[in-house]
């Protein structure tokens, strides 16, 4: 009879410790770290003698920043986090010899709501819809002078998406989350410097084909 309680309490004590890091009450602070790489190969043709031109470009960046997170529920929470980054764009043009390079740095604030779906409580997924903003001011490299100048545009992008990841805890108070997909609706309106504006909309799909995103985090609470 002491053996049985003592093996319950064990198994007790194991279930309430795998159960820890995600149950309700619970918070998460940590860092977002990402990374973004794509190259975009246009093509033109011209309808007048047919003849074809190729311009590429090579878009690069890089953003951190803090998240929070609260579980309103066993394996739900609710978050936010901030972000700062910077992108470059080498835009080698058509059939030209010296690229134009355009570098933005951008902050955003972003809000979410995710659902767990762990395997013994180690690893797993997590996926649930978010809310974005971010503002960007560009600058321009002249390819004949080399000098950098800011242009004064700014742009503004508001996104909606859903976001699947995947979850590791490789200790109790410490875990680790990759973004694996991500779909996404974007509304971005560009104010050009003394040539009015310009909005987009776009619905976006990306499945670990154009960068990194790692969040690491410690979690702490009940």
């Amino acid at each position: 009879m002491k053996k049985i309680l003592i093996l319950m309490t064990t198994f007790l004590f194991a279930f309430k410790a795998s159960h820890a890091q995600t149950e309700k009450g619970n918070q998460t602070l940590g860092v977002n770290l990402g990374f973004n790489y794509d190259k975009i190969n246009i093509l033109s043709i011209n309808p007048y003698d047919n003849s074809s031109s190729t311009q590429n470009l090579t878009i690069s960046g890089f953003n951190a920043g803090p998240n929070y997170s609260y579980f309103i529920a066993d394996k739900l929470d609710i978050g936010t986090s901030l972000s700062y980054g910077t992108n470059k764009q080498t835009d080698n043009g058509i059939n030209t010899v010296n690229p134009t390079k355009q570098t933005s740095n951008n902050y955003g604030a972003t809000i979410y709501l995710r659902k767990y779906f762990m395997f013994q409580n180690k690893i797993g997924f997590r996926v649930g819809p978010s809310l974005d903003y971010s503002r960007a001011n560009t600058s321009v490299n002249n390819p004949i002078s080399n000098a950098t100048i800011n242009n004064g545009n700014t742009l503004n992008e508001y996104t909606a998406s859903i976001s699947l990841g995947m979850v590791y805890f490789p200790s109790k108070k410490l875990g680790v989350s990759a973004t694996i997909a991500n779909l996404s609706y974007n509304h971005t309106n560009i104010n050009y410097l003394n040539y009015g504006h310009q909005n987009q909309d776009s619905l976006n799909f990306r499945f670990i084909n154009d960068g990194l995103s790692l969040s690491i985090f410690y979690v702490f609470g009940s």
